[in-house]
């Protein structure tokens, strides 16, 4: 038989066979989430894997300790006569906070619950929307029925199991007064995949008090929030519920409660349930008489080593250096940081080192200035991008893509602060083609002057905080560029009145160029 060379017949190359879909799970398993976000786009074999739920749990499990980041979210309100948006500030890896919005998130919704990359909202329609960050992806979950003994955001919680795989919703079932929750014996259990709620009776009553500013934590499949004793407030305790058995347990706090009195917030000690290094943690201090969510002295953390015994284990102490200390609920403590609020509306985080460490203002790191909102209305999350679809779960709600970012914003309320958001991209563009002009003109004389802004953004929306940060700068770049503009335009009118460059000296042109120096 001839072979090719000596027939002269050129044969075609030959396609390397695709991989098989085990071995490239075992390469895609060990991407970033970033990353994969992308590569569902490269080809058809590597989008249904990047799809399927079980590839998506197991990538959660191997990148959740490294990926997790701080996600900051304030709460809509209204200060100084204006009104507030609802907005979440995510922190990546190097605590550099995020400028944009999220465009899943509506100006009028409230975070309760953050859980594997999924974001749970509350609003005052009659849906729960539970959003993926990174995919855009929203499901929309009907709220109970039962809900005319009134209804709020912090009676809503959100957890996972790890061994079940499933994801469930929870809801207390209990009335919101003015200055008292109430009491509650039965809460409610959503399973998202399923289409209808379901009432898990408790063992006994307990009041919900301490919920609002002490929070809920998933952690290791169970949820754990603080309860007050119904017949003895005194006395208060840690309530589990398992979320596969879904059934109740009461764990004893480390430290004696003995002085406490009637109310969560006027007692003489103050605890905070939190999740550190994926366990249950408890934070308690001395209250401040001066404010509702605020303590004074020493904050301790223990952590629950035993549920079975109930036994705690004293993990640091952390004295604050000012009178009175505010901390973001429900989780202040992210790896080795811990975030606390600080004077003139900033936000600080330090790191922890010891099991006695003290808070230092040398080294205190400052992530933003959050005035004019009020520390009360923001809670602090453990986030960590995640490729959990949501669309295996629409069974109970409805499944979307992401959304159009003007459709989160719609409502006539806030046209007032889309306008302003509007001006301020306007002027940033306005200050750039000042920019322009004056370097353009400094050419034309021989010098040279660098950039002072970079270019505005297009499309995206900036979030409060760099809207804040933004309107500072551009404030302080108007004023440089009106000075240079002052000093540019005499000796600009020299140039074109008819000497031309003899008009203007070497002397003058030295002048401006130093003029340009000082202020690049």
């Amino acid at each position: 038989m001839a072979s090719s060379e000596t027939t002269g017949v050129q044969t075609r190359p030959r396609w390397v066979p695709s991989l098989p879909d085990e071995m490239v799970e075992l390469i895609l398993i060990r991407v970033p989430s970033s990353s994969l976000l992308r590569c569902r786009s490269v080809c058809r074999q590597w989008r249904l894997i990047l799809r399927d739920p079980r590839f998506a749990a197991a990538h959660l499990e191997l990148q959740r300790a490294p990926a997790c980041c701080p996600l900051l979210f304030s709460n809509r309100e209204s200060a100084l006569k204006k009104l507030y948006p609802s907005e979440a500030i995510l922190f990546d890896e190097a605590w550099s906070p995020s400028r944009w919005d999220a465009p899943v998130i509506e100006p009028d919704d409230f975070l309760f619950a953050c859980c594997n990359g999924l974001a749970c909202l509350y609003s005052d329609r009659s849906t729960i929307k539970i959003a993926n960050l990174a995919t855009g992806e929203c499901l929309h979950l009907a709220k109970p029925d039962n809900r005319a003994t009134g209804d709020h955001y912090f009676f809503y919680n959100f957890g996972f199991h790890p061994v079940t795989k499933e994801y469930k919703v929870i809801r207390f079932l209990g009335a919101r007064a003015l200055f008292s929750v109430g009491t509650v014996i039965v809460v409610q259990v959503y399973t998202l995949g399923d289409d209808k709620w379901r009432d898990v009776r408790a063992p006994k009553t307990q009041t919900l008090n301490c919920i609002d500013y002490s929070g809920v934590v998933n952690v290791d499949g169970a949820m754990y929030w603080l309860s007050e004793d119904e017949r003895n407030r005194r006395r208060r305790a840690i309530v589990s519920f398992d979320l596969r058995e879904e059934r109740f347990e009461w764990i004893q706090l480390p430290i004696a409660d003995d002085h406490a009195g009637p109310r969560a917030y006027s007692t003489s000690r103050m605890y905070w349930v939190t999740e550190v290094d994926a366990k249950v943690c408890v934070a308690t201090a001395e209250n401040s008489f001066h404010s509702a969510i605020g303590f004074v002295g020493n904050l301790q953390i223990w952590t629950l080593e035993n549920k079975a015994d109930q036994s705690w284990r004293h993990k640091c102490t952390i004295q604050f250096s000012s009178a009175e200390t505010c901390i973001p609920r429900p989780h202040f403590i992210h790896g080795d940081k811990i975030i606390f609020y600080g004077k003139g509306g900033n936000i600080y985080y330090q790191e922890l080192i010891g099991q006695n460490i003290k808070i230092k203002q040398s080294k205190m790191v400052r992530l933003f200035n959050y005035s004019p909102r009020w520390c009360g209305n923001m809670q602090s999350f453990k986030y960590a991008r995640s490729l959990v679809q949501l669309d295996a779960y629409s069974r109970g709600g409805v499944c979307f893509q992401r959304p159009k970012r003007r459709e989160g914003w719609k409502l006539k309320k806030w046209e007032n602060w889309m306008l302003e958001l509007c001006a301020l991209e306007k002027l940033w563009r306005r200050i750039y083609e000042l920019e322009r002009s004056i370097s353009a003109s400094a050419r034309r004389m021989g010098m040279n002057i660098n950039p002072l802004l970079q270019h505005p953004p297009e499309k995206s929306r900036f979030n409060w905080v760099e809207q804040k940060r933004v309107r500072e700068m551009l404030d302080t770049s108007l004023k440089r560029l009106e000075s240079i503009r002052k000093e540019l335009d005499p000796i600009q009118s020299k140039m074109i009145s008819g000497a031309d460059q003899h008009r203007v000296n070497w002397v003058e042109l030295k002048q401006v160029q130093e003029m340009l120096n000082a202020n690049n």
